[in-house]
Parts: C-alpha cells; sequence; structure tokens
C-alpha cells in the first residue's frame, strides 16, 4: 500500500516543518481534553481517549490523503459507541471494554474492505439533508446526556425524554459545588473562542500566537479546574472527579477477539463506520478546497480502516476525522500528517508522565469541554433553509432528528437513511416529461408549455428527463401514449434521450412493447441523441434495435420527418 505523507513531505513547501510542529502541538493541547471526555461520553475509562489519540492518528499520518485531517476519537461516534455497548455490555465494564475494541475492529475491517472495493460512492446514499438532521439530533442527545453531570446528578442511560424527565424530578438533589464548577467551564471556554482571540488581536499579538493562546484555553481549564478541585477538596464534598488514571502506553491487546458479541455489535459497527467516514470525508474535502488538494475517497476508507484496527489492537474506542480539531489544525498551519505526528508523541508523553495530573479533575469540566463543542453542531437555520427550499427534503431532515431524539442512535440514522431512498424513488418514479419543439431559427429544442416553437403536424417529439428504470416506465408510458391519443393523426414519436444515461430490463422491454404497439397503429418510434453507454446497451438487444431508427441530433431527425411531411404548415 502506498505511503502518501512521504510525497506530501517531499513537495511541502519551505517553513513546512515548523508549521507541522505548531500545528501539531496546539492540535495536542486542544486533544488531550476531548479525548479524555470523549472516552467518558462513550461510557469508557478517561485513559483510553488517550489511547484512541496516539496509535490511530500516526496510523493514518502515514496512509492518508488528506494534510490536515485529525483523527481521534470523536462526539458523535462515542454517543454511538454508548448506544450499542450500553445493550451488550449490560453495566459490566470488562464487557464494556472489550466490546469498544470489538466496534473498532469491525468498523476498521469495514472501511478498509469499502476501501479495497471502491464502494465509498455508497456513503452517497445518505443525503445532506438526512446527515444535517442526523448532526443536530445527535448532538442535541449528547448534550442532554450530560446535563445530569453539568448538575451532579446520578441518573441511568437513557432515552431523551427519561434524561429530561429525570432531570426535572431530581432538580432538588442537583450539587450546588458541580453546578459552578460546570458554569464556571463553559463561560471560561465560551469566552476562550472568539472574544479572546478577537482581544488578542486587538492588542497587537500576532494572529499565530492568539491562536496558540486561544487552542490552549480547554487544556488550561482543565488545569485550573483539578486544581480548584484538589484545594477545596472536591472529592470529599460530592464533587465527581475523574480518579487515577494510569500511566503508560496502550500495550498491544488481542484478547478482545476471543469476547463473544461479534454478530450483536456489527450492526452498530457498519452505521458507526459510515457516520465516521461520512464526517471525516466531509471534513477532508472542504480543507483540501482550500488549498486546492486532492483527496482519494478510496485511500480514505484504507486509511481510516487502519486507524481503526490500530485503536482495536490498542485497546480503544473507534475513530474518525473530527471537525472542530481538523480545522483548528489547519488554521495552525498544518501542512502534512507531521503534524498528526508530532500530536500524537505528545499525547502519550502526557499519558506516560502526566496522567496524574487530572486525578482530581472534575467530570463536570469534561462535560462542560463536550457541550461546548458539539454545540456547533446543532444547526436549526438548515431545517428552515430546507423546508422553505423543498418541503420532502426539509421533513426528511426533521423526521431523522426527531427519530434520534425520540428513539435514538441508531433507529434515528436508520429512519434518515430510509427516507433518503424512499425520497429519491419517489421523485425518480414521477420524472419530468417535456413534449418539445424547435424553438424558431435555431436547432434547440424547448417544452411546448414554455416556449413559442415549431411542431409538426404527424409527429411528436418528448423528452424525458430521467433514466428509464422499473421505478418509473409505467408513468412514461403512460404519458406518451397520452400524447399519441390527443395528438391525433400521428405517424412517428420520437423519444429525445438526451437526458437519460441508463436504461434497464424494464425499460427495455417498454421500449419494445411501444414498437410494438405502434407498428399496429402504423406509427414509427424514433429514438434521437442516445448517449453512448445507453447505446451500448441497447446494442445487446438487436431485436428491439433493428426495428428502432436512431438519430444522432434531435435537430436531424425533425428536419428529415418535416421534408416528408406534405401537410407541415410551419405552425407555432
Amino acid at each position: 500500500m502506498r505511503i502518501p505523507l512521504i510525497a506530501h513531505i517531499r513537495n511541502a513547501p519551505p517553513g513546512a516543518m515548523n508549521d507541522d510542529l505548531i500545528a501539531g502541538a496546539i492540535t495536542a493541547i486542544l486533544l488531550i481534553p476531548q479525548g479524555m471526555a470523549y472516552a467518558l461520553l462513550a461510557g469508557l475509562p478517561a485513559e483510553m481517549g488517550l489511547y484512541a489519540s496516539i496509535v490511530p492518528p500516526a496510523l493514518y499520518a502515514l496512509f492518508g490523503t488528506s494534510r490536515s485531517l485529525a483523527v481521534g476519537p470523536v462526539a458523535v461516534a462515542a454517543l454511538m459507541v454508548a448506544a450499542a455497548l450500553s445493550e451488550y455490555a449490560d453495566g459490566e465494564a470488562a464487557r464494556w471494554m472489550s466490546g469498544a475494541m470489538i466496534l473498532a475492529f469491525e468498523v476498521g475491517a469495514l472501511l478498509f474492505l469499502m476501501g479495497v472495493l471502491r464502494l465509498g460512492v455508497l456513503v452517497n446514499f445518505i443525503s445532506h439533508p438526512v446527515l444535517s438532521g442526523f448532526t443536530t439530533g445527535a448532538a442535541l442527545l449528547i448534550v442532554l446526556s450530560q446535563v445530569p453531570i453539568l448538575l451532579g446528578l446520578s441518573l441511568p442511560r437513557g432515552a431523551a425524554y427519561e434524561t429530561v424527565l429525570g432531570v426535572w424530578h431530581n432538580l432538588d438533589a442537583v450539587h450546588l459545588l458541580t453546578l459552578v464548577f460546570s458554569c464556571v467551564a463553559m463561560l471560561a471556554l465560551l469566552l476562550a473562542r472568539a472574544p479572546l482571540s478577537r482581544a488578542l488581536r486587538q492588542l497587537g499579538m500576532p494572529p499565530r500566537a492568539a491562536l496558540l493562546l486561544t487552542r490552549m484555553a480547554p487544556l488550561a481549564i482543565v488545569a485550573v479546574g483539578a486544581l480548584a478541585a484538589a484545594r477545596l477538596q472536591g472529592a470529599e464534598q460530592g464533587l465527581r472527579i475523574v480518579g487515577a488514571i494510569p500511566a503508560g502506553l496502550p500495550l498491544p491487546s488481542l484478547g478482545f477477539f476471543a469476547a463473544d458479541g461479534w454478530l450483536a455489535l456489527a450492526g452498530p459497527a457498519v452505521l458507526i463506520a459510515l457516520v465516521g467516514y461520512v464526517e471525516s470525508i466531509s471534513v477532508a474535502k472542504a480543507l483540501a478546497a482550500r488549498r486546492r488538494q486532492k483527496i482519494d475517497p478510496d485511500q480514505e476508507l484504507r486509511a481510516l480502516g487502519l486507524a481503526n484496527f490500530g485503536a482495536a489492537f490498542a485497546g480503544t474506542m473507534p475513530v474518525a476525522g473530527g471537525f472542530s480539531r481538523s480545522v483548528v489544525n489547519f488554521d495552525a498551519g498544518a501542512q502534512t500528517q507531521r503534524a498528526a505526528l508530532v500530536t500524537s508523541a505528545l499525547v502519550a508523553v502526557v499519558a506516560v508522565f502526566f496522567t496524574h495530573w487530572f486525578f482530581n479533575l472534575p467530570k463536570a469540566v469534561l462535560a462542560a469541554i463536550i457541550v461546548v463543542a458539539v454545540w456547533q453542531l446543532v444547526d436549526f437555520r438548515s431545517v428552515v433553509r430546507h423546508l422553505r427550499y423543498d418541503r420532502a427534503d426539509g421533513a426528511s431532515q426533521v423526521a431523522t432528528l426527531l427519530g434520534v431524539l425520540i428513539f435514538g442512535i441508531e433507529p434515528g440514522l436508520l429512519i434518515g437513511i430510509g427516507l433518503s431512498l424512499a425520497l429519491y424513488l419517489w421523485r425518480t418514479s414521477q420524472p419530468h416529461i417535456a413534449l418539445i419543439g424547435r424553438v424558431p431559427g435555431t436547432e434547440h429544442f424547448r417544452n411546448v408549455q414554455r416556449h413559442a416553437v415549431q411542431t409538426l403536424p404527424t409527429a411528436v417529439f418528448i423528452r424525458p428527463d430521467e433514466n428509464l428504470y422499473f421505478a418509473n416506465v409505467a408513468v412514461v408510458q403512460k404519458f406518451i401514449a397520452d400524447q399519441v391519443a390527443e395528438q391525433g393523426d400521428i405517424t412517428d414519436v420520437v423519444l429525445v434521450m438526451s437526458a437519460v444515461s441508463y436504461i434497464d430490463a424494464s425499460g427495455l422491454e417498454m421500449l419494445e412493447q411501444l414498437v410494438q404497439d405502434f407498428a399496429r397503429a402504423g406509427i414509427r418510434l424514433h429514438l434521437a441523441e442516445v448517449k453512448g453507454p445507453v447505446m451500448d446497451r441497447l446494442k445487446a438487444a438487436p431485436e428491439v434495435l433493428e426495428h428502432l431508427p436512431v438519430h444522432l441530433s434531435t435537430e436531424g431527425v425533425f428536419e428529415a420527418l418535416q421534408a416528408s411531411s406534405p401537410e407541415f404548415a410551419g405552425q407555432t
């Protein structure tokens, strides 16, 4: 397998090494608290978030084609892992951890296999409105899942409405010290974004230095929170802390292969893989476009597959490309994936030498980091925009969002995918079909209902604006028959195939039936402007093609029929 990193380093601009070092350090500063937070979101120990930030990013750095994508634990995948393991592990810690490794391996296997088979196109069946609705619903679900932690409440994991009801009925049990830590942490995180960066630039600080200080804020807030909790002896007052985090690097493990549940977790793994790949490739393409770089979707599948294999063997959870971290990495000036290697190395140093610093870290501070990070994924404006533009797309987005909130992550995503496919079938089964004529003085043909055009008294020109396949052949056939019946003395019917790129067996049978029916009625059926791939398929059915004249252009057949029609009056 090729290693794109070598070519990227060879073609990097001067000074790229320094840019990668700085970007890698900034991304590591953001990734350390985020990694621990997302591990807790997945129901796993905090150190597993660090492990997911060491081996997987290094593997992706070698084989990925994006120069800026930052791979590691992500919020939506973490929540999907928690949803899958809540039923599988039933609260058993060892089973929960082995289940996370099984998921990582299955996700890696699926992505790698899709890359080998070049099946990246399959994710296109998830429409943007559905993906946006899923992301918004998942982000809201993540926020709701963190509310009990922010308030210091002990509530079991459950559906969104169960969490809301649980919080409502236990408001009198809110832990005041936890609430104070939560509010201060969220306020500090919000101020550390645009307001801090803007203030530093106004004070004359260079943009790169302002960016560095801004991105250090989450780690600084984590450090201050841990020190404050230790100073106040928060654990003794009921403040929940992270506790002891084992020091050291992740050791290769194959023990999860002996665990059961591979089949039970296969379904969730498929959805985690799809969501992770869509999120990763979307961010990678967006960032690459800014620098006129190219992304190979199939190589990305293989690279993400290897990264998840690494996550499984390192004893941690599935990974993907994170939106916020990738943008930070890009803005910090990352030129190649050397930045990811720097990030991995720095996280490894923290995992070996500095995990004891996080012993007194309040879980409420990590919950605040999660809430502030994922809230930017909530996008209600797109719901309004899609509803205005296309009610069907908007409805599918709303249905997906509500499905995630009401039924959960996996059912909600399946509802969205099902709606995407159903909408596609419905739209293509009701194709736009135009009766067309020639615009006077030109060779252009347009819809007779929209333009003043020339027509022939004994011929109709019909343009189906969709591929001909099983779901719409009956509609197309009925339209043609209706036009022939309405026009009266018709001797020729011309199907203009300029918008048709594919004809399946049902479409071929329709053409054959039309030829036979029209022949009995003394009508000739013609095809015009047939595309090469369609013509290749028609040549495989010579018994149909020999009775079906094919013309290079609509203008050509129009002129031929006009010359052979003595009744032509040039009407418009």
